[in-house]
């Protein structure tokens, strides 16, 4: 493990400067140098098109600043992936290299007895050769090494050094100090939305509102200084919250909490010295190279800065079919199997990003979920049918649903009828017309099929997303447990009822 402090410019602190700014590196690549048309999902087979956007950035840009700029961020997504291959960590070799003392290296797993790959050296190769393979000789010489020692030794896998701020990691639990701010800024939303939005707010967590609670701080505050004086104010604390939860509901993370730890290291986290100690702050802490914000200080910058608060979505990185994947694994709710499954039948987008509307589907893909469909349908009576079906299907021999039927009944009107574990159910419904299902009755009846809690503590969530654009009104019930939800709550960004 390298040493908190080292003394000035030894390997050891390069290496730590490093891999430090590595995150920065790997935004700076995906989000500024190159287009979305690459693939960024640190996968062997993306080095490909990496390869040949840096050769048509070489030719194309003659400044020594930006191809520089240009090789250092390649540099650490090119390590990240072949670390992915052959596990093991970053290094620093201290042989001078034109007028740098020394590089960063990555060193395969020790199991393998590899020498150390300078992404530079590599790069510099691949702009020598020119073949737009040299990338991809490299990844294939990693996995014949991993194939042959897993040939030789069933079950060994290469086993990846942690990168900090790079790799998913779980959030630290949530700090009481946290909890209760929480509770208290929530419960006072309505008071604050009316002061901020003066009534114009709707209750919709939308990114454009971002420009309304810019507007609204600017009239109040026109120096950072006045703002400085009003933080502890509920206005401003309630500014914060806001900011914080849109960035939660659109783009899935979570609030985080530091307190002040005696026992930290000058300027390291809960520290006095830091920044991000003793102040509530949104982090992505589950996601690669996730975004982190202390709400308290963008809103401050807005008077020492021209940036808008809008601005700050563009560097969180948002749910993937990836992502929610690997979450519902490490919970247990689905094996990793299914997930690898859903992820390769959904390969060409699985790490595509999604708008906070599309993450209910990827709950019913991996099999956790159900909808009821917005749109027309062609028979009702079939439509419920299937909604039960499918419902029951999740609670695995719990509950049982039979004879479901629509008739029409002499006190009620028209209801839904159907039989819970021999038991007849009776929902009364309304419908417009014979082409749309009735949703409010949907939320009542699919509480019937929740198993007893006495048995089993699973029971159906209704999930509410933010709707960024225009999208479909299908509705959908999350199938989970009391802790299985407040998980999924908090990294995706859903609110559960």
């Amino acid at each position: 493990m390298v040493p908190e402090t080292q003394p000035e410019n030894s390997p050891q602190e390069r290496l730590q400067q490093w891999i430090g700014d590595l995150p920065y590196q790997l935004l700076l690549l995906e989000k500024v140098l190159l287009d979305r048309s690459v693939p960024f999902d640190y996968s062997p087979e993306s080095l490909e098109t990496l390869e040949a956007r840096l050769l048509e950035h070489h030719d194309s840009v003659q400044e020594p600043e930006k191809r520089a700029e240009f090789v250092e961020s390649a540099m650490a997504y090119l390590g990240e992936v072949l670390l992915g291959i052959a596990g093991g960590g970053w290094g620093w070799n201290t042989r001078p290299v034109d007028d740098r003392p020394g590089q960063p290296v990555v060193w395969p797993d020790p199991d393998l007895e590899l020498s150390p790959i300078a992404p530079r050296l590599l790069i510099a190769h691949a702009l020598r050769v020119r073949t737009g393979t040299a990338f991809a000789n490299e990844v294939e010489r990693l996995r014949a090494a991993v194939s042959a020692l897993q040939d030789a030794v069933p079950g060994w896998k290469p086993v990846k050094e942690h990168t900090p701020r790079v790799d998913p990691t779980v959030p630290m639990p949530e700090d009481p100090v946290l909890t209760a701010w929480l509770d208290e800024r929530s419960k006072a939303l309505s008071a604050w939305a009316e002061d901020a939005f003066n009534g114009a707010w709707r209750g919709n967590f939308h990114p454009d509102t971002l420009d309304w609670l810019e507007t609204a701080l600017r009239q109040r505050f026109a120096t950072a200084e006045e703002f400085d004086a009003a933080r502890g104010d509920p206005f401003v604390q309630g500014s914060c919250w806001y900011l914080g939860e849109v960035i939660r509901r659109v783009k899935g993370a979570v609030w985080q909490y530091i307190p002040f730890d005696p026992e930290a290291g000058p300027g390291a986290p809960g520290s006095r010295e830091s920044p991000w100690t003793e102040v509530p702050f949104i982090d992505q802490p589950d996601k690669r190279v996730g975004g982190a914000a202390i709400p308290l200080g963008c809103l401050r910058d807005l008077f020492l800065a021209e940036d808008s608060l809008r601005d700050l979505l563009i560097w969180f990185r948002a749910t993937s079919y990836a992502h929610v994947g690997a979450l519902l694994a490490r919970m247990g709710m689905v094996s990793q199997e299914k997930v690898d499954r859903v992820l390769a039948e959904y390969a060409e987008f699985a790490h595509h990003e999604l708008p906070p509307h599309e993450v209910p589907d990827t709950l019913e893909t991996f099999g956790v979920a159900i909808s009821a469909h917005g749109d027309d349908v062609d028979d009702l009576e079939e439509s419920y049918a299937w909604i039960l079906a499918h419902a029951e299907a999740l609670t695995e021999g719990a509950v049982t649903i039979t004879d479901v039927r629509l008739r029409e009944d002499d006190k009620l009107g028209e209801v839904l009828e159907f039989k819970r574990n021999g038991v007849v159910v009776t929902q009364q419904t309304e419908h417009a017309s014979d082409d749309y299902l009735d949703h409010l009755a949907i939320m009542e009846f699919i509480d019937h099929v929740n198993p007893d809690p006495e048995d089993d503590p699973r029971r159906f969530y209704l999930v509410h997303f933010v709707h960024i654009r225009e999208s479909n009104y299908d509705t959908h019930y999350l199938f989970a447990t009391p802790e299985q939800a407040t998980v999924l709550e908090k990294h995706l960004g859903l609110e559960l009822r």
